[in-house]
């Protein structure tokens, strides 16, 4: 059984009260809360050494609809929770089950060539601006709460790091905490990913993760 790559115990203690559950649920338009259908908030993986390691943020929308049998009705407490989300992603990354995940590895590569999987997760943050996954995940945005909550903590904790929000909603949704971003790059998913524009942006971001250097500085 392959280890857990965990993010740093200071990203982790921003994440748990999601967990707890998230005192927003009943406030946050749309969210959900249903462990035994895969509805807990995820699509978070990296960070696995020191936080000044960090070189890139890249930020989704949401996470999406959870897979057919995702279940975590058996995880007793927010760290069990947690650390499931986690493996899950990380299941889902290495093996490349969908075009999302499948662009995702590419852009590592080349943000980061010449390294494994293992050692481009120590260098790299990667989160959603909505912890949530929702029902429609193609539309504008409707919640103010998630972003504030957690993404900001988030990113104040990598000062350093270089932010990459995927797509117009993970862009919105950054931009509601912080103006520090690289702008214009294209979702990394459908259909967004589709446009002909979408793989020169992703470039444009992995050469832009490249001139970080290992202290976080261009």
């Amino acid at each position: 059984m392959q280890e857990i790559p965990l993010p740093t115990a200071a990203l982790v203690d921003t994440l748990l009260p999601a967990f707890a559950p998230c005192p927003n649920f009943g406030h946050c338009v749309q969210a959900q809360w249903l462990p035994s259908r895969g509805h807990v908030p995820r699509g978070f993986l990296g960070a696995t050494g020191r936080l000044q390691d960090v070189r890139a943020i890249l930020i989704f929308a949401e996470p999406g609809r959870p897979y057919p049998g995702d279940d975590y009705s058996d995880c007793p407490t927010p760290m069990a929770l947690l650390q499931k989300a986690v493996a899950e992603t990380c299941r889902h990354m290495r093996y490349g089950t969908d075009i999302f995940h499948q662009n995702l590895r590419w852009l590592l590569d080349e943000a980061f060539p010449g390294l494994g999987f293992e050692a481009q997760l120590r260098h790299v943050w990667m989160t959603e601006g909505r912890l949530c996954s929702i029902a429609h995940e193609i539309g504008g945005l409707s919640d103010r709460l998630c972003a504030r909550a957690y993404l900001s903590a988030q990113l104040e904790l990598m000062p350093q790091a270089l932010i990459i929000p995927f797509g117009g909603k993970a862009r919105d949704r950054v931009a509601r905490v912080t103006d520090r971003y690289l702008p214009g790059i294209y979702a990394l998913s459908p259909p967004g990913a589709n446009h002909r524009p979408a793989r020169p942006s992703w470039q444009e971001a992995a050469a832009a993760i490249r001139a970080v250097g290992p202290a976080g500085q261009l």
